[in-house]
């Protein structure tokens, strides 16, 4: 056990902090997962909305031959979880973008035009005078 560990809890259990696996998560989260968990998402929503869609027009000709309430209220959960589907896609389109936003340069130089200075011009004189010497 080394003494250089400030774990108090893990100094009285005699173990050593696991700091290599905490620098690999840390490396693993800003790599691209956000993309590759976009696309998996992305997919498995098109899949649910695709296989959801099959079984809703399987469900709507039930409900239409036994004329059942129920059938009828399975009916509308299912297109109300499809509806929630469509929305997540969308949902997750807009954080991806948000996420691309985010990971853009930005380019912070502003122009000002329009510079006014309020005094005497012995006070501008001043001003430059300081300006050139801090140059």
């Amino acid at each position: 056990m080394s003494t250089a560990n400030n774990d108090p809890i893990g100094n009285a259990l005699g173990i050593s902090p696991i700091t290599s696996v905490v620098k690999h998560l840390e490396k693993t989260a800003n790599d691209d997962t956000a993309k590759d968990d976009f696309t998996v998402a992305r997919a498995n929503i098109h899949n649910i909305i695709e296989t959801g869609s099959d079984a809703l027009d399987k469900l709507m000709q039930l409900a239409d031959q036994s004329q059942s309430a129920r059938a009828y209220e399975v009916v509308a959960i299912l297109m109300k979880n499809l509806l929630d589907a469509n929305k997540d896609l969308l949902g997750i389109q807009k954080t991806i973008r948000e996420i691309q936003d985010i990971e853009k340069p930005t380019n912070n130089t502003t122009v000002n035009h329009n510079n006014l200075f309020v005094g005497s011009t012995a006070e501008l004189q001043k001003v430059i005078q300081d300006m050139r010497k801090n140059d």
